[in-house]
């Protein structure tokens, strides 16, 4: 029998649904600063939807050495921070940070015009991915030295056969969008360079004239800067730092929204 009329039920309230974590977090040390400063706010919001890959480290310890001279106020750590929205190119703003499953926290900055967060990622992690870049660089390598699916699951042993495939499948859907972008902009940095000759025998395979639209590229920096070390192990992490935030290729109303690719 229900309620009487003009009676009403006293339930127990039901407690708010917990703040959902990061998609990359699991778990929060209890030790951590929980102040408002921006600097040291544990953010509970949206996951990030953009990727900016920055240089703050080669690998674990050298970005928790960023970190830690970032945190304490260091000009040139804090200088090494990308601040201009790829989007707008407005100056972004501080709006606290996420956790990595490997243990490392991310930097997240917010457009006021785009309103748009960022995560600041170090470029050896793999964007929206739980992986290092390392290793999808050394598939990448393996699988253009003519190394089968079965070879390449027997060499890389940290990631399942299925995972791997998908990492070099998505290099290679994405392969002419970055070759146009590379490209373009190496002809920006050194006119003279001549992009046919090095590009044409690479055509008829995405994998291969990508590789060779990295190199080229790298050719074209080095006008600016002669002493600039191409790291042979790790092209697709190097080249990521410089996607994450450069303009599309052509910027038709379409594109003009789309969201930097990474590989």
């Amino acid at each position: 029998m229900g309620p009487e009329k003009g009676r009403t039920s006293c339930r127990r309230a039901q407690p708010q649904e917990a703040c959902p974590r990061d998609q990359d977090s699991r778990t929060v040390d209890p030790m951590l600063p929980r102040s408002r400063d921006p600097v040291v706010l544990w953010s509970c919001g949206p996951v990030v939807s953009l990727i900016i890959v920055g240089n703050l480290g080669s690998n674990v310890k050298e970005y928790k050495d960023w970190l830690s001279r970032y945190e304490a106020g260091d000009e040139e750590a804090r200088r090494a921070l990308p601040r201009k929205c790829p989007k707008c190119r407005r100056r972004m703003q501080g709006h606290g940070w996420y956790w990595r499953k490997i243990g490392v926290k991310i930097r997240r900055l917010r457009c006021p015009k785009c309103r748009r967060s960022h995560g600041i990622l170090p470029w050896f992690l793999a964007p929206h991915r739980p992986w290092l870049m390392v290793l999808i660089d050394r598939a990448f390598r393996l699988r253009l030295s003519g190394y089968s699916w079965y070879q390449l699951a027997d060499t890389i042993k940290q990631a399942s056969l299925s995972t791997v495939q998908r990492w070099i499948r998505r290099i290679r859907d994405l392969a002419d969008k970055v070759v146009a972008i590379l490209s373009r902009d190496a002809r920006r940095l050194d006119p003279e360079l001549d992009l046919d000759t090095l590009l044409r025998p690479f055509t008829p395979d995405r994998l291969n004239l990508l590789d060779a639209a990295i190199a080229a590229f790298w050719l074209a920096c080095r006008r600016i800067d002669p002493d600039l070390d191409f790291p042979v192990s790790r092209p697709l992490a190097w080249c990521n730092v410089y996607l994450s935030t450069a303009v599309p290729a052509t910027l038709t109303e379409a594109e003009e929204e789309e969201d930097p690719i990474w590989l």
